[in-house]
Protein backbone atom coordinates (compact mmCIF):
# COMPACT_ATOMS: atom_id res chain seq x y z
CA UNK A 1 0.00 0.00 0.00
CA UNK A 2 2.96 2.36 -0.20
CA UNK A 3 5.08 4.03 2.41
CA UNK A 4 3.22 6.09 5.02
CA UNK A 5 4.09 9.74 4.87
CA UNK A 6 5.47 9.53 1.32
CA UNK A 7 3.39 11.32 -1.27
CA UNK A 8 3.38 10.42 -4.92
CA UNK A 9 4.83 13.10 -7.16
CA UNK A 10 2.19 14.78 -9.28
CA UNK A 11 3.18 16.45 -12.50
CA UNK A 12 1.27 19.15 -14.30
CA UNK A 13 3.31 18.33 -17.40
CA UNK A 14 0.99 17.21 -20.23
CA UNK A 15 1.57 13.77 -21.67
CA UNK A 16 2.83 13.28 -25.21
CA UNK A 17 -0.61 11.93 -26.15
CA UNK A 18 -2.25 15.12 -24.82
CA UNK A 19 0.17 17.32 -26.76
CA UNK A 20 -0.42 15.44 -30.01
CA UNK A 21 -4.21 15.51 -29.44
CA UNK A 22 -4.04 19.26 -28.90
CA UNK A 23 -2.07 19.73 -32.11
CA UNK A 24 -4.51 17.58 -34.11
CA UNK A 25 -7.49 19.44 -32.61
CA UNK A 26 -5.99 22.85 -33.43
CA UNK A 27 -5.21 21.82 -36.99
CA UNK A 28 -8.67 20.26 -37.45
CA UNK A 29 -10.78 23.01 -35.88
CA UNK A 30 -8.76 26.20 -36.36
CA UNK A 31 -6.40 25.84 -39.31
CA UNK A 32 -8.21 23.52 -41.74
CA UNK A 33 -11.51 25.47 -41.92
CA UNK A 34 -9.57 28.59 -42.97
CA UNK A 35 -7.57 27.01 -45.79
CA UNK A 36 -8.69 27.42 -49.38
CA UNK A 37 -5.56 26.22 -51.18
CA UNK A 38 -6.16 22.51 -52.00
CA UNK A 39 -2.49 21.64 -51.51
CA UNK A 40 -2.39 23.33 -48.10
CA UNK A 41 -5.60 21.50 -47.12
CA UNK A 42 -4.13 18.13 -48.18
CA UNK A 43 -0.94 18.81 -46.23
CA UNK A 44 -2.95 19.83 -43.16
CA UNK A 45 -5.11 16.69 -43.34
CA UNK A 46 -1.93 14.61 -43.48
CA UNK A 47 -0.52 16.49 -40.48
CA UNK A 48 -3.75 15.85 -38.56
CA UNK A 49 -3.39 12.15 -39.37
CA UNK A 50 0.25 12.12 -38.34
CA UNK A 51 -0.49 13.91 -35.05
CA UNK A 52 -3.40 11.56 -34.30
CA UNK A 53 -1.22 8.53 -35.09
CA UNK A 54 1.69 9.82 -33.00
CA UNK A 55 -0.55 10.37 -29.99
CA UNK A 56 -2.06 6.89 -30.15
CA UNK A 57 0.71 4.61 -31.35
CA UNK A 58 2.11 3.75 -27.94
CA UNK A 59 5.43 2.11 -27.24
CA UNK A 60 7.47 0.35 -29.90
CA UNK A 61 6.29 -3.29 -29.87
CA UNK A 62 9.38 -4.70 -31.62
CA UNK A 63 11.15 -6.14 -28.57
CA UNK A 64 7.96 -7.69 -27.14
CA UNK A 65 7.11 -9.21 -30.50
CA UNK A 66 10.62 -10.56 -31.00
CA UNK A 67 10.50 -12.21 -27.57
CA UNK A 68 7.06 -13.67 -28.28
CA UNK A 69 8.24 -15.20 -31.55
CA UNK A 70 11.42 -16.54 -29.92
CA UNK A 71 9.35 -18.17 -27.17
CA UNK A 72 7.04 -19.78 -29.74
CA UNK A 73 10.01 -21.14 -31.70
CA UNK A 74 11.80 -22.36 -28.61
CA UNK A 75 15.33 -23.65 -29.24
CA UNK A 76 14.70 -23.44 -32.99
CA UNK A 77 14.75 -19.63 -32.74
CA UNK A 78 18.53 -19.51 -33.00
CA UNK A 79 20.42 -16.23 -33.31
CA UNK A 80 18.17 -14.66 -35.96
CA UNK A 81 14.54 -15.05 -34.88
CA UNK A 82 13.01 -13.48 -37.98
CA UNK A 83 15.09 -15.66 -40.29
CA UNK A 84 13.95 -18.67 -38.26
CA UNK A 85 10.33 -17.54 -38.65
CA UNK A 86 10.78 -17.32 -42.41
CA UNK A 87 12.18 -20.85 -42.48
CA UNK A 88 9.25 -22.12 -40.40
CA UNK A 89 6.70 -20.38 -42.63
CA UNK A 90 8.37 -21.78 -45.76
CA UNK A 91 7.80 -25.31 -44.44
CA UNK A 92 4.05 -25.98 -44.23
CA UNK A 93 4.74 -29.18 -42.27
CA UNK A 94 6.85 -27.55 -39.56
CA UNK A 95 5.18 -28.11 -36.18
CA UNK A 96 5.27 -24.35 -35.36
CA UNK A 97 4.06 -23.13 -38.77
CA UNK A 98 0.48 -22.39 -37.66
CA UNK A 99 1.59 -20.79 -34.39
CA UNK A 100 4.10 -18.45 -36.04
CA UNK A 101 1.59 -17.55 -38.77
CA UNK A 102 -1.07 -16.70 -36.15
CA UNK A 103 1.35 -14.54 -34.15
CA UNK A 104 2.52 -12.62 -37.23
CA UNK A 105 -1.05 -12.11 -38.43
CA UNK A 106 -1.99 -10.73 -35.00
CA UNK A 107 1.01 -8.38 -35.11
CA UNK A 108 -0.11 -7.14 -38.52
CA UNK A 109 -3.69 -6.64 -37.27
CA UNK A 110 -2.34 -4.64 -34.30
CA UNK A 111 -0.30 -2.43 -36.64
CA UNK A 112 -3.21 -1.81 -38.98
CA UNK A 113 -5.54 -0.97 -36.10
CA UNK A 114 -3.03 1.46 -34.63
CA UNK A 115 -2.25 3.10 -37.95
CA UNK A 116 -5.82 3.63 -39.19
CA UNK A 117 -5.65 7.39 -38.61
CA UNK A 118 -2.44 7.71 -40.59
CA UNK A 119 -3.69 5.53 -43.45
CA UNK A 120 -6.94 7.51 -43.61
CA UNK A 121 -5.08 10.81 -43.74
CA UNK A 122 -3.03 9.55 -46.66
CA UNK A 123 -6.36 8.95 -48.40
CA UNK A 124 -7.37 12.55 -47.54
CA UNK A 125 -9.82 11.59 -44.78
CA UNK A 126 -9.73 13.94 -41.80
CA UNK A 127 -9.20 11.78 -38.69
CA UNK A 128 -11.59 12.30 -35.78
CA UNK A 129 -10.29 13.24 -32.34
Amino acid sequence: MGNPGVTKAVSDRPSDAALWASMADTLRNTVLPNLTDPHARDATVRLIGLATYAGRRGNDPTRRRHEELAAALGPAAGQDVMRSCIAVLADPYHRENATIREILERHLDEDLERETALLGALQRQVPNG
